[in-house]
């Protein structure tokens, strides 16, 4: 595995054991300790290529980072995949995916790059608020203190009450965002680390979510267009809703400016958050502007993953594919898309809430 850190002088990324800084040039290690396994290149896939100092010596292109591409199977129950895009030097997205039998949690993070350390806000948000979903009791267990009492998983209030664990847990993330401010490197008191989030919690056909930020979460049907179902915390969308021309508005340069984050400098966290209980089969896609920047119109973003879906044996797939996609348009950003198969409740559909987790970044 190929760790990250920091050059002491500048705060430049560097990969794990390169001997000086490429923007400042400052030495970074006084000895260079050979390493007794060379990994190959990810670039021109040179069998051991890598040399002790993170670069491949046939090639000489920096080996990648971990966290530049990161993938989360769940089988048939979704799937997730965070790829470093093809412009910027690190990926500041984060993802968390939980599943069980007809049962998911997933979240989605973005820093925001004009922070200090938005990677770091980006991965503390995930896992704060995946571990609180996936330890949460949901809406086909007995309440605490009351065994007699039920929650019927064919109501509406199911969907609710996933809701309801979205927004306390969305709480507790924006308190470990904040946190970072007074931890690790000074700089990050004056340049607070920040991040969007969206997540959802699935149970069944029951789907609870909520959003802080412009990441989005969508809900693509049998047929026809995407539906959005988050509204973007963002400039455009501010103005656009005061009556401004849509078209204008997402060409401004002000257009992801958002309204709201997690973290030190956010203030109160207000996240909004929303349900529904699905009556046909459909899917969620979870996804950072990396994804949806390159597919504004509903119609097209629906084609682009039916076309996806339909070409893939499953969800991993899939999501792969998307990632492909927008990285071909250019890659501008960080890209990050979830995907989770939601299907209506049934006769003979088992009631389970038990999840395993298979990604926390």
């Amino acid at each position: 595995m190929t760790l990250t850190t920091d050059c002491t002088s500048c705060a430049d990324e560097r990969t794990a054991g390169a001997s000086f800084c490429e923007v400042c040039g400052r030495r970074l290690t006084e000895t260079a300790e050979p390493s007794s396994a060379r990994e190959d290149c990810s670039h021109c896939g040179a069998a051991g290529a890598v040399d002790d100092d993170g670069y491949c010596e046939e090639c000489g292109m920096q080996a990648g980072r971990s966290r530049d591409h990161l993938e989360a199977d769940g089988g048939a129950t979704g799937a997730a995949v965070s790829d470093r895009g093809r412009r910027h030097h690190r990926n500041e997205d984060a993802m968390w995916l939980a599943v069980g039998a007809d049962a998911a949690d997933v979240v989605v993070s973005n820093g925001v790059s004009a922070s200090f350390d938005p990677d770091a806000a980006s991965d503390i948000a995930v896992r704060a608020a995946g571990e609180l979903l996936a330890a949460a009791r949901h809406p086909d267990e007995q309440p605490d203190g009351n065994p007699d009492e039920t929650v019927d998983l064919e109501r509406p209030q199911g969907a609710v009450a996933l809701a309801g664990g979205v927004a306390h847990d969305f709480a507790e993330a924006a308190a470990a965002v904040a946190s970072l401010a007074h931890t690790g490197d000074p700089r990050r008191a004056t340049a607070n680390p920040a991040c969007t989030i969206v997540a959802a919690a699935v149970r069944g056909p029951h789907v609870g979510y909520g959003w802080v930020g412009d990441s989005r979460i969508y809900w693509l049907g049998p047929d026809g267009p995407a539906e959005q179902l988050t509204e973007d915390d963002s400039w455009a969308a501010h103005v656009i809703a005061l009556g401004a021309d849509p078209v204008t508005a997402m060409n401004d340069p002000k257009a992801h400016a958002i309204t709201a984050w997690l973290g030190a400098d956010a203030g109160p966290v207000a996240p909004r958050v929303r349900s529904f209980t699905a009556t046909e089969p459909g899917h969620l896609i979870l996804c950072s502007d990396g994804l949806w920047n390159y597919l504004p119109d509903p119609a097209e973003f629906g084609a682009v993953v039916r076309q996806a879906l339909a070409a893939a044996p499953g969800p991993l797939d899939a999501a792969r594919a998307l990632v492909a996609y927008a990285n071909a348009a250019g890659g501008g950003d960080n890209i990050t898309v979830a995907l989770v198969p939601v299907h209506p409740v049934t006769e003979t559909e088992p009631k389970t809430t038990e999840l395993s987790t298979t990604s926390e970044d």
